[in-house]
């Protein structure tokens, strides 16, 4: 069992203080945010769409990857779906880790499966 969160909403994210957990010295939190430039023109924002049954599947398999690469931290993972407008974030990572330096490396070896690998679409919206 690993301890990765994973959750696609159509609700915006909001931005609570963090709750710190004793057990991990390091706790990072990543916001992605729509950029208002998009191929050198301004955007309106992103629209989301996902396939979420195979988003939640493959989320689960890379929770017990990443405890056998990275070993034990928790992870958080929100993913808007819908209409996302400029400024506003559309996915969150959190990662709690021992060490700074691993939790910095989760963070990237996540956001690299959520860009590559699960099924979620953006389409521009000019």
């Amino acid at each position: 069992m690993h301890n990765l969160s994973f959750i696609l909403s159509n609700q915006e994210i909001a931005n609570p203080d963090p709750k710190w957990n004793e057990k991990f010295g390091a706790e990072l939190i990543f916001w992605g945010i729509v950029r208002k430039i998009e191929n050198d023109k301004p955007i309106k924002g992103i629209e989301y769409s996902a396939y979420p049954e195979l988003a939640e599947k493959l989320a689960d398999k890379f929770g017990l990857e990443a405890e056998k690469n990275f070993g034990e931290h928790k992870t958080q993972i929100i993913h808007r779906t819908g209409f996302v407008a400029v400024a506003e974030p559309s996915v969150v990572l959190k990662v709690g880790s021992c060490h700074s330096k691993i939790a910095y490396e989760i963070s990237q070896w996540y956001l690299d499966k959520i860009k590559k690998s699960l099924p979620i679409w953006k389409k521009i919206v000019y």
